[in-house]
Formats: C-alpha cells, sequence, structure tokens
C-alpha cells in the first residue's frame, strides 16, 4: 500500500493544510520511499490568495499539480479543502483524515494508521 503524508520543509513534521504543504512523502507500508515536491504550494509561492472557490475549473487546477501522487493508496491529511479533496479523488486517492493527537511526525501516523488506532479511522 502507497501512502502519502503531507510534510513540511523538515519532509519529516506533518503539514496542515495539504495543499500548501511543501512536499509530500509517499511511503510503501511503513517505509519511506520517496519525497515529492507539492507542485500545487509550488505553483502558487508568493500569491498570497488564489480562488478555493469550489468549481470545476480549481479542480481541474489541483488535478494537474498532483498527478504526481498517481498509483498512491491514500493519503494521510488533517485538513483538505473542497478542491484538492475532489481533485483527489479523480486520481484515486482517498483520504483518511488524522488529528494532531495521532502524532506530529510522518512514519508516527503512518505506523497507527496501518495498525488502524489513528483516531479518526
Amino acid at each position: 500500500m502507497k501512502i502519502v503524508v503531507p510534510v513540511d520543509t523538515d519532509k519529516i513534521t506533518i503539514f496542515q493544510r495539504t495543499g500548501k504543504a511543501p512536499f509530500f512523502n509517499i511511503y510503501e507500508n511503513d517505509t519511506l520511499i520517496d519525497t515529492l515536491v507539492n507542485n500545487h504550494s509550488h505553483n502558487h509561492e508568493g500569491e498570497g490568495n488564489h480562488s478555493h472557490e469550489l468549481s470545476k475549473e480549481e479542480v481541474e487546477h489541483h488535478r494537474q499539480d498532483i498527478q504526481n501522487l498517481m498509483g498512491c493508496d491514500v493519503i494521510l491529511a488533517q485538513a483538505v479543502g473542497e478542491n484538492m479533496a475532489k481533485a483527489l479523488d479523480l486520481i484515486g486517492l482517498k483520504v483518511q483524515k488524522i488529528s494532531k493527537v495521532d502524532g506530529t511526525k510522518d512514519i508516527e501516523v503512518v505506523k497507527k494508521f496501518l495498525v488502524q488506532e489513528l483516531k479518526r479511522q
């Protein structure tokens, strides 16, 4: 199972807003296999605020930015906006909500997810 976790610039701390996370860590079960730049965050650096209104155009824009996550099974996320949620669904990525009480480091929440010990499962 390939698991995605949005992470901060240190590449281990979970980033709260999925669309604004600098990186995505990709795990194969509990083994880190890759760290990818979050193209959506990167493409909007310095913009301040782009449209968060739910629209077909924004969903497509988000989908194009996250194409590098195709083939993964689930994303463990604290917060996902509507446009990003729909885009993730379009590429077949299931969203599993997590909470800060599940941990602040990516490997912590991955391991809890794998043994079904997340607070929101």
